[in-house]
């Protein structure tokens, strides 16, 4: 597609947020909710797995799906993002046995493999990301996320479900998202309720300055 700014305005033009959520399937024990996420808000040089969100998409547990998760980081792409590859499912994972990099079996983002991968979700689709800039939590209910456990005195990951105050709770400076059929949503931590809102009002129009 040229550049990630393009690809920025790709987004924007569908009406679709990029989202890295927090999964049960997650490879490394330590990484269950919240820390999953909050350890996402600070990787930088390394790749992340991420879905297109427009109105109307559900998590996978109800509806028509689309997400990968209940809740999840919200992300702008700046100047100095990398889209690695883009695929409309599960794009697996590879290995480079010269140089000891995992990497993606999706496609490169052009144009075409952009809209695809829109298109023609199944029932979520897989970006490939790289250094991102944070833009709030989204959540799509219920809030089903990944859990520590503990069986015969041995730790175990599980799932289970929080309400909306534990799921925000460990992110207190982030915009708190969601979307009903007809918009995204914005919560009001002050009132408690949730209010339509822009997508310009989440992404604004000009990328965000690359971190130091």
């Amino acid at each position: 597609m040229g550049n990630e700014l393009s690809i920025r305005e790709f987004l924007r033009s569908r009406g679709a947020l990029l989202v890295h959520f927090s999964t049960i399937m997650a490879r490394r024990l330590e990484l269950v909710f919240p820390n999953d996420l909050l350890n996402a808000m600070k990787l930088r040089g390394a790749p992340l797995s991420f879905s297109t969100i427009e109105i109307g998409d559900t998590n996978p547990h109800v509806g028509k799906g689309g997400a990968e998760g209940s809740i999840g980081l919200l992300v702008d792409l700046e100047p100095e993002s990398r889209v690695i590859s883009v695929s409309p499912g599960d794009s697996g994972s590879s290995y480079d046995e010269k140089t000891g990099e995992s990497g993606s079996l999706g496609l490169p983002a052009t144009p075409e493999n952009c809209a695809d991968s829109v298109d023609n979700r199944k029932p979520s689709n897989e970006w490939i990301v790289r250094d991102y800039a944070p833009a709030g939590i989204y959540i799509l209910p219920p809030i089903i996320v990944r859990q520590l456990g503990e069986l015969n005195g041995e730790a175990v990951s599980g799932e289970g479900e929080l309400n909306l105050a534990q799921a925000i709770t460990p992110f207190p400076d982030q915009s708190i998202y969601s979307a009903n059929e007809d918009s995204f949503l914005r919560f009001d931590r002050a009132t408690g309720k949730w209010k339509p809102v822009r997508y310009d009002d989440i992404i604004p129009p000009n990328p965000v300055e690359p971190k130091e």
